[in-house]
């Protein structure tokens, strides 16, 4: 009897021990990332502002020529235990440059920057090997200025701040402990977003 319960005891210790190893986790849970977005929100959005409404006042404005560096983002996230979750903050910059145009007549060349600071949580549904898939979801606050130089040497600034989010539909990280990683989406980091991942201790 006891050998019966001793040899059970190991054959179910061999089938743990197998599971174990054909799924191979980190259990590094600090997540830090730098990354790149690309076309950032203000490219697809209405240029309208209050700065610009008063230097305009018929409204009939519209920007022509527009430039972006695109967002340069740092990121921290920690993944839980079971390596699923993640959930962390997130802090960038971007800038742009276009030039405006009120009833077909040149108004001047407009400048903006933005900065961004955000929570973010992400769930990833496949966490084996050194292939991660992810999708994810942020929300924060940007803060923004802008400044409108007019042809005639004459510059008017202003402020833009609103609710800053981030969908990310699908991303993929490529590596364990150093990894590249690149995420599809779009809000604040940008339609593409790519990056590179270091996850310590």
């Amino acid at each position: 009897m006891n050998k019966s319960i001793i040899f059970s005891c190991i054959i179910i210790f061999s089938v743990f021990v197998a599971r174990s190893q054909s799924f191979e986790r980190s259990y590094d849970h600090h997540d830090f990332q730098v990354s790149y977005g690309m076309f950032t929100p203000d490219q697809f959005f209405e240029v309208n502002t209050t700065m610009l409404d008063e230097q305009f006042p018929e409204q009939r404005y519209v920007r022509d020529n527009y430039s972006g560096t695109g967002a340069l983002f740092i990121t921290y996230r920690h993944i839980g235990k079971n390596e699923n979750w993640m959930w962390g903050v997130t802090a960038g910059a971007s800038a742009n440059t276009s030039e405006i145009y009120n009833v077909g007549q040149y108004g001047g060349e407009l400048k903006r920057t933005f900065i961004t600071a955000a929570f973010e949580g992400e769930y990833r549904y496949r966490n084996q090997g050194p292939v991660q898939l992810y999708s994810g979801l942020g929300l924060g606050f940007t803060y923004g200025t802008e400044t409108l130089t007019t042809p005639e040497q004459i510059s008017t600034t202003g402020n833009i701040s609103n609710i800053a989010y981030q969908v990310n539909v699908i991303g993929v990280r490529l590596g364990k402990k150093y990894a590249g990683f690149v995420e599809f989406g779009f809000g604040y980091k940008g339609i593409v977003n790519i990056g590179f991942s270091v996850q310590w201790f």
